[in-house]
């Protein structure tokens, strides 16, 4: 696929967008009685703000779900001591609640808009951010269009593409360029995250290692913990974490595996969406 074509690509990207807008209510309708979306707040996802703007610098931090927005806890920390306004964004209830634990009134959160073109428009209208900073592998069209639309500098933090995000790109290595060249740093977890980058039209890429070996560890109840750690005491003890659908059956047969060999065996199993 040619530049030129890529580029008329993403502009029809944005129309599509724009006229499949009217349509997302049932979806989000769905979404939300499966416990998936705020009924409260589901309007910030169509970039309907649930708060006011404050006054000065803003920049938007991005963090897709819990992992993420534990990882980016440290970063947004460090830029508040700069008395600088964040607004950060999330995708699911769950990462929402991890905001107000770990950061509080000293952010404002909002639930991330569709990557449609009236969601984003709207969403950036209102908060009108002086710096877009994105988590990990969150990489959308139409929001990183808008932004550099709008001469707004984006920084991808904590950057890594899996070996199936990477060929899907590869296939459409012209596409990808003309997005990431909206991006003005990639910020990468490894050297090979950072060789995909580069190879995809990033620049300019840093290597700085994964943001979440550098997150404090969740407050824990420290009875309930003792008691859990006598209860457990010396059996074989083995963890599926975040596990998504499916992920638990496989848990089941590497348990029935294990047991074989590992009386005792304790298999603890953490969905990712609870």
């Amino acid at each position: 696929m040619s530049e030129r074509w890529a580029r008329t690509f993403l502009t029809a990207y944005r129309f599509a967008g724009a006229a499949a807008y009217p349509l997302v209510g049932p979806y989000v309708a769905w979404r939300t009685s499966r416990g998936k979306e705020d009924r409260i707040r589901r309007r910030e996802r169509y970039g309907i703000a649930g708060r006011e703007r404050p006054d000065g610098p803003l920049i938007w931090i991005h963090a897709a779900s819990v992992g993420e927005t534990i990882a980016v806890v440290p970063l947004v920390e460090s830029i508040l001591d700069y008395g600088v306004n964040i607004v950060l964004t999330t995708g699911t209830v769950t990462s929402a609640q991890v905001a107000e634990e770990r950061l509080g009134d000293r952010i404002i959160h909002q639930y991330v808009p569709l990557d449609l073109k009236p969601a984003v428009s709207r969403f950036l209208d209102h908060w009108r951010p002086d710096l877009a900073i994105i988590a990990e592998s969150e990489i959308w069209p139409m929001t990183i269009l808008e932004l550099g639309a709008r001469r707004v500098p984006q920084v991808l933090v904590n950057g890594r593409l899996s070996d199936r995000s990477y060929k899907s790109w590869k296939k459409r290595a012209n596409i990808a360029e003309a997005l990431f060249e909206n991006l003005a740093h990639v910020v990468a977890q490894s050297d090979v995250d950072g060789e995909r980058f580069l190879s995809l039209g990033a620049r300019p890429v840093t290597v700085s290692g994964n943001l979440k070996v550098d997150t404090t560890p969740p407050p824990a109840d420290e009875r309930a913990l003792y008691t859990l750690k006598r209860q457990i005491g010396a059996r074989p003890t083995w963890a599926a974490i975040s596990t998504h659908d499916g992920g638990e059956a496989v848990a089941a047969e590497v348990h029935a595996m294990l047991h074989k060999r590992h009386h005792g065996l304790l298999t603890i199993v953490v969905p990712r969406h609870p």
